[in-house]
């Protein structure tokens, strides 16, 4: 099973909130934006004229908010940092005790926070998930899923990547919590939005549709859909083919070609799976990757015996090397 993907987390990070001790509600809002207000019109009257007092006053809240996040995400490391750095339990923490906040901020100006509390949702399912709390991990995954579905309904060119990262991150946590169904429909979804994606900006996006490609492959060969896995690998073989470099540590792209290649195998297409099984035992990295080329070495013994002189053929072409003893017994 691959690890879970929280790509959305690191957004809008200016508006980092989290650096607050206490709890910043409704009523503490109102008398800040306020005294925001009455400040910068008393300002625009004594710096402008009188007439300057009602801009003033219509400004204060505006220059407050654009503070307000900036200033507090000094104060320490945000929940991103956190996580990167191990600290699951603080980053969770810190997203707890200032989650309040944040959703007050987001019914006040939806536009300006619901993305940014979104963002910070999924960072703590991942922060949870790390914590081996799979299934509480799921409720705050959720939420930003139904969070992103509403702000790109309304604005699908700037809130699309976040729905689908949003359902990636979902349908990755209902896999690794025994929700196989649940997680194939959600990362149906997020394969389609980034296959959408890829098509107006390839270079960007094409990685992300292969990697979430092999997981939907994978879950679909978990429960006997072998035509369909095939379909997923394949295409996500194809893009790491075609558009991607090899390299030696590719991780997904090694696993994707072995498990593309296992499938055929599988449906007796042995010819066809010798390509993408030499490429990614090619350039799998053995020290990090010895469940996914133990797991493939009975597809490679399999396809050599169908066919020795191709697979071998094949084999050196794509390895420069000849096959190991260990596949031909």
């Amino acid at each position: 099973m691959s690890g879970l993907s929280w790509r959305a987390a690191g957004r809008r990070q200016t508006a980092d909130n989290c650096g607050m001790r206490g709890e910043l509600t409704r009523g503490t809002l109102s008398v800040l934006f306020a005294g925001a207000a009455a400040g910068c019109g008393v300002a625009a009257w004594l710096l402008l004229g009188p007439v300057w007092i009602i801009a003033g006053v219509a400004a204060g809240p505006v220059i407050a908010l654009l503070a307000l996040g900036p200033v507090l995400g000094l104060a320490t490391p945000d929940p991103v940092t956190l996580l990167n750095k191990g600290r699951a339990d603080q980053a969770a923490a810190r997203i707890h005790r200032d989650m309040r906040m944040l959703r007050t901020l987001a019914r006040i100006w939806p536009g300006q926070w619901r993305d940014y509390l979104a963002g910070q949702l999924i960072v703590l399912s991942a922060a949870l998930h790390a914590m081996h709390r799979g299934a509480q991990a799921l409720q705050p995954a959720a939420e930003a899923v139904t969070i992103y579905q509403g702000l790109a309904a309304g604005r699908p060119e700037k809130h699309t990547r976040g729905l689908a990262d949003a359902l990636d991150r979902q349908a990755r946590l209902l896999a690794a919590t025994d929700h196989p169904a649940e997680a194939l429909a959600a990362m149906e979804v997020a394969v389609r939005l980034y296959r959408n994606l890829a098509a107006a900006d390839a270079r960007r996006y094409l990685p992300i549709l292969a990697e979430s490609l092999d997981c939907q492959a994978d879950w679909l060969a978990e429960i006997g859909k072998d035509s369909d896995a095939t379909a997923a690998a394949h295409e996500a073989t194809a893009i790491y083919q075609d558009r991607l470099p090899s390299s030696k540590t590719a991780a997904r792209p090694a696993r994707g070609m072995l498990l593309d290649g296992e499938l055929l195998c599988r449906q007796g297409r042995y010819r066809e799976a010798a390509k993408p099984l030499a490429q990614g035992w090619h350039i799998a990295d053995p020290k990090h990757q010895q469940d996914a080329l133990w797991q493939a070495a009975p597809a490679l013994r399999a396809a050599y015996r169908a066919d020795p002189d191709n697979f071998a053929a094949v084999w050196h072409a794509e390895t420069g090397r000849e096959l190991p003893n260990w596949v031909r017994r």
